[in-house]
């Protein structure tokens, strides 16, 4: 094993970066840090590596500093390029990526002697000794890292195909299923009809990826719900603050109670004019707490009922982006249509979708040149498709959420392996 302590970061979006980061100005003796990353892209990830600037950050720029001691730390780094952003505006998003590069390279030369910075341009297949304190991880090119510890910082993963009854091959031209593959729409005729399948917010950054391309031709989005991410406030007017008690449902349990509580909440911010964002706002420090206070079958039917309205109201878009997003409805180019995926068929020309409106037992036909999968990234570790992961949860290190929301960690966020043990 390596003399020096080394920390072993798989992956290199904000999670690993930010990791990177706080090791490199925290870690005050000799140590070694490998930050891995299936590319050299490190902290782009799959939200970040975009260069459209019309592609903007969801969360106001005074809101996204790395560093929790320097709030605007995002700010004056923008302002030391000349970039006069205030901290209520939304910013491109490759610009935020450039910042945690910034951040990483900062962090790099004001390390203590001895402390060192690897970056490893490889895809870890498997960890040997996963549940023991000495881990050995195995890269594709052959090499092997001997770790002190393992931090898993694996991000985003591909969205799941939709699932139809001719099992579509989502791969194949003219479907889509991952919109982020470099240059899978820039061939596209302006005036081809395209579906997009999903109404969040992956669905409103291929609608502009579209628009900035100067497609003409219809747009339709498909969800079952029809919900639209909600827009963000204007920044002019300050949040209200203490809208939330700060011992809100201390507790106290069940869902609908919960709701109840939530509802009202709700109604008295907006009874005394404040907004209603900011009551979403407040309760973001009390989420893991409610959550933790629900049964099984509580979280169950959330997901099920409440998770699609919650998500739109709490995961919102920046302003800029829902007005063009309006625009396009308001024009005709852009709708939405409310059901299900239930086959696609490619044709001579496209493709022929096959859908369930809500509520009909018929179902309809409508023809596309192009079907894009935009139902956002998967979270099912049970079905991405990552040599790690598999490799690990065949071996029972590791214990993925019964909702399909990630995998189980303890307080001290160590890996909760199948038997309920926490790893070293």
């Amino acid at each position: 094993m390596s003399a020096l302590p080394t920390y072993a970061i798989v992956g290199a979006g904000f999670s690993g970066m930010a990791v990177a980061v706080q090791l490199l100005q925290g870690l005050k003796a000799p140590a070694r840090i490998c930050l891995i990353n299936r590319s050299l892209s490190f902290g782009r990830g799959m939200a970040y590596g975009t260069n459209s600037p019309s592609h903007l950050l969801n969360v106001p720029a005074g809101r996204m500093s790395i560093d929790p001691d320097h709030e605007s730390g995002f700010i004056d780094y923008l302002k030391s390029r000349g970039l006069h952003w205030r901290a209520g505006d939304f910013v491109p998003r490759s610009l935020y990526g450039d910042y945690l590069e910034r951040c990483l390279l900062r962090a790099q030369s004001a390390a203590v002697d001895g402390v060192k910075l690897e970056l490893v341009e490889a895809e870890v297949l498997h960890v040997d000794g996963a549940d023991t304190d000495h881990p050995v991880l195995h890269l594709n090119d052959g090499r092997t890292i001997a770790a002190t510890q393992v931090i898993l910082a694996l991000g985003n993963f591909t969205p799941r195909a939709p699932a139809t009854l001719s099992n579509a091959d989502w791969h194949q031209s003219p479907l889509v299923n991952d919109v982020w593959s470099h240059g899978v729409l820039d061939d596209l005729d302006r005036e081809a009809s395209v579906l997009l399948v999903g109404t969040g917010l992956t669905a409103y950054d291929a609608v502009l990826r579209l628009l900035d391309q100067g497609h003409v031709g219809p747009i339709t989005m498909l969800s079952r719900r029809a919900l639209l991410p909600q827009p963000h406030r204007e920044q002019e007017t300050p949040p209200a603050a203490g809208l939330v008690p700060a011992d809100f449902l201390q507790g106290e349990g069940g869902m609908r109670h919960q709701l109840r509580a939530v509802r009202q909440l709700l109604r008295d911010a907006l009874a005394n004019g404040h907004d209603w964002r900011d009551v979403i706002g407040g309760l973001r420090g009390h989420t893991p707490r409610l959550w933790q206070q629900l049964s099984p079958r509580s979280r169950a039917q959330f997901v099920r009922h409440l998770g699609p309205h919650w998500d739109t109201h709490r995961h919102r878009a920046a302003p800029a982006i829902f007005r063009r997003i309006r625009a396009a409805m308001e024009s005709g180019q852009l709708s939405v249509m409310q059901g299900r995926l239930v086959d696609v068929k490619q044709a001579t020309d496209g493709a022929v979708v096959q859908w369930r409106a809500r509520g009909a037992s018929e179902t309809s036909n409508a023809s596309f040149r192009a079907i894009v999968n935009c139902t956002g990234p998967s979270s099912d570790l049970h079905r991405v498709k990552d040599p790690l992961i598999a490799q690990l949860r065949d071996s029972g290190c590791l214990r993925i959420d019964d909702l399909a929301l990630g995998l189980h960690v303890d307080d001290d966020y160590r890996l909760v392996a199948s038997n309920g043990d926490s790893l070293p």
